[in-house]
């Protein structure tokens, strides 16, 4: 059976058991980690002006949820983390950085996936965003000079590694990165995303100073637009590469035009 731990959005599935809960309220977590085997954890804040904020909910909160699987018996973990995992990559970064050191001396049968920029059809941020800005407007601001490395990977693809590490029991105590199939700049990612769109766009390049000073007065006026955060974690080094995960649990990624292209409209 499957139980689903939800927080704000209202979930409703086949199947599934619902709970209502919440990283920080302990009693919420044993509840739910009772009579389990596998946590897989994908919770966490992702976008706030609070530096202190991704702390207590993303750290603190993985931390609550490890004590609850180590009272209840939980035998396997697996955590969803972020390739901007690092020091170098913001609060959110840095957050994610320390759950994956709190879960490797859990004493759990811990696996973490790093995915990349996750996107698919009907998400509404990254680079489903992007699209939908390609789309609409022909100028494209970018941050600084286009040409920090992306790795764009379909949310498809992931769900499919998760079920595959899930339904084996001999993949633990590794860390695997979710890339795509392929290393691009944000560059080259705007110039295909409008080749599939058959538009024509011009790219202004936004210094970064600029960029951080337009955020910093959207947070004076609790603007969730854009946050100071946002910026490290885009223009941070990550490892991209998907050689280790390949040799553990082979994927056929798929690259974006597959993707975006079968989900526009035939024209007639």
């Amino acid at each position: 059976s499957i139980r689903l731990l939800e927080h704000r959005s209202p979930v409703c599935m086949e199947n599934c058991e619902i709970f209502q809960g919440d990283l920080q309220v302990v009693d919420s977590l044993d509840r739910v980690c009772s009579e389990v085997d596998t946590v897989i954890h994908l919770a966490a804040l992702t976008h706030s002006s609070s530096e202190k904020g991704y702390f207590e909910i993303n750290e603190e909160g993985t931390k609550n949820l490890i004590a609850a699987c180590k009272k209840n018996n939980v035998r396997r973990f697996i955590f969803v983390s972020s390739v901007a995992a690092s020091e170098e990559g913001g609060d959110y970064g840095i957050s994610k950085l320390r759950c994956e050191e709190w879960i490797r001396k859990s004493g759990l049968d811990w696996v973490i996936l790093r995915p990349s920029e996750v996107y698919g059809i009907q998400m509404e941020e990254g680079i489903e965003k992007l699209v939908a800005w390609v789309e609409k407007y022909p100028i494209i601001p970018v941050i600084g000079d286009g040409s920090c490395f992306l790795s764009p990977v379909s949310v498809d693809d992931v769900v499919k590694v998760m079920m595959k590490i899930l339904r084996d029991d001999s993949i633990k105590k590794e860390t695997l990165n979710l890339c795509g199939p392929e290393k691009m700049t944000m560059n080259e990612l705007i110039d295909r995303l409008a080749e599939i769109q058959k538009v024509q766009i011009k790219k202004i390049f936004l210094p970064i100073w600029f960029v951080r000073l337009g955020i910093g007065f959207l947070s004076f006026f609790k603007s969730s637009l854009a946050f100071s955060d946002q910026i490290p974690r885009l223009l941070c080094r990550k490892d991209q590469s998907i050689d280790k995960t390949q040799a553990i649990v082979s994927y056929n990624q798929k690259q974006i035009e597959e993707v975006f292209l079968l989900s526009k409209p035939e024209e007639i």
